[in-house]
């Protein structure tokens, strides 16, 4: 009896500090966490408490985040747009924004063409536990039964557990790295940066860069069934709740409109005209057109810079208004 006393003993002490790593994990993100983890942050508290009362959302990833300027877009406009986001956690933050806030009245929703065809940053998703259990697990199961390769691959239950408990062995390092507080003032600078710009936020701010977009990388136009999914469902989701939608493409640098494939790009616009298709049943526009940018507005290969988001935000501007999208 005694040997088990001490066993028992011996394991709690052993415990004792991986909980407390578990617990600092989960209570300390914005002081350890780096700096792609602010924008999850902020969207995620913007829902719960909005900083305005945004009557027009841009919905989106990394290029919306980085090509849409809210102050000159339109007034109560607020950019909720996720970098390294698909449309599938895209979707969640949108559902989850309207069932705290009901629905805006106009959604701009721009994605980069290459986020339908890769699920590039599942395990940032995972990393950064954006998403409840409960839509983990919806996702799970849809990519299972899609075969997924990417969100359903082997070892991936084990590996969402994992992150769910905040494990040592995924955040340890991390949190080392960061003196487990020393990212916290530089943080909360990117936050408030944030909001100041009313969710916008500048990606690359380099004077021009010639550098190749990822879409150059696909021959064809290969999308992921799962995003494609997901995709329609935000859609879906925004029309349903009566929310007038324009679908914008983001701009793409000189360099990669002329190294795209052209069996790419014929794809990618027959997956738009599907999606224009859909009009007939909603109050939606589909600008299926890429827009193609000087070398020199772009902060990276992928991003425009805030000069290049101006000129992005004001043609889409005299667009929308010379199309009536605000009544």
């Amino acid at each position: 009896m005694k040997d088990l006393i001490k066993l028992i003993r011996n394991f709690i002490l052993i415990s004792i500090p991986l909980i407390v790593l578990c617990v600092l994990a989960y209570v300390l993100p914005m002081s350890y966490m780096g700096p792609e983890y602010v924008m999850w942050d902020e969207e995620f508290e913007n829902s719960d408490d909005p900083y305005i009362d945004a009557q027009t959302l841009i919905i989106g990833d990394s290029r919306a985040k980085s090509s849409v300027l809210p102050a000159i877009l339109h007034e109560d406009t607020y950019n909720i747009a996720i970098g390294g986001a698909t449309p599938i956690e895209t979707y969640y933050a949108v559902r989850n924004h309207i069932e705290k806030n009901g629905a805006p009245k106009y959604a701009v929703v721009v994605f980069a063409p290459y986020h339908m065809c890769d699920i590039d940053n599942w395990d940032q998703t995972l990393y950064f536990n954006f998403l409840k259990p409960s839509e983990i697990a919806e996702i799970y199961t849809k990519a299972v039964e899609l075969r997924d390769p990417v969100v359903a691959r082997k070892g991936r239950i084990p590996e969402m557990i994992s992150y769910r408990l905040r494990l040592p062995s995924k955040y340890l390092s991390q949190m080392y790295d960061a003196d487990f507080i020393g990212n916290k003032d530089a943080n909360r600078e990117m936050f408030d940066s944030i909001r100041d710009d009313l969710g916008y936020l500048e990606f690359g701010d380099a004077d021009g860069d010639d550098g190749e977009t990822r879409e150059v990388f696909h021959e064809t136009f290969d999308y992921s069934e799962l995003v494609v999914y997901y995709y329609e469902k935000l859609v879906d989701l925004l029309s349903d709740n009566e929310v007038s939608v324009v679908i914008a493409q983001p701009p793409i640098n000189v360099a990669s409109d002329e190294a795209m494939h052209v069996e790419f790009i014929n794809g990618y616009t027959e997956f738009m005209d599907h999606i224009e298709h859909r009009r007939r049943y909603y109050n939606m526009k589909v600008i299926r057109e890429i827009p193609v940018y000087p070398n020199k507005l772009f902060g990276d290969s992928i991003h425009v810079n805030r000069k290049g988001a101006e000129v992005y935000t004001k043609e889409l501007k005299e667009y929308l208004e010379s199309e009536g999208f605000w009544f």
